[in-house]
């Protein structure tokens, strides 16, 4: 997926979330920390994640997907996600909020994939 300028500095500061996350859980592990405690932060660790995920996904359906439709390149596309839901399960697109791209295909032109 193209990472745009424009949706760059907002990954970056989730991402910076998620190390912090698991900085901590590094050191809470060290200074050997109550399990459950460490528990509690891996979650925090992995729904950081969970959300730049869908951040990154709903991007991606938003560009690179419209586009390939627009360019009748559909199957390559489904392929994709296919693999993505594959490999993540766990992605939660129901909460996805897509802007209208698929009837409007404007931020397709914005930043695609290939």
């Amino acid at each position: 997926m193209a990472i745009t300028d424009e949706s760059k500095e907002k990954l970056k500061a989730r991402l910076s979330k998620a190390m912090g996350h698991l900085n901590y859980v590094y050191k809470m592990v060290d200074d050997q920390k109550y399990c459950i405690d460490v528990l509690h932060q891996l979650k925090a660790v992995q729904s950081a994640l969970d959300k730049l995920s869908e951040e990154i996904l709903k991007q991606h359906l938003e560009t690179c997907v419209v586009d390939a439709i627009r360019h009748h390149d559909e199957q390559r596309v489904l392929d994709e996600l296919i693999q993505v839901f594959k490999r993540a399960p766990e992605l939660n697109i129901n909460d996805l909020s897509l802007n209208g791209a698929f009837e409007t295909g404007e931020r397709a032109e914005q930043s695609c994939c290939h």
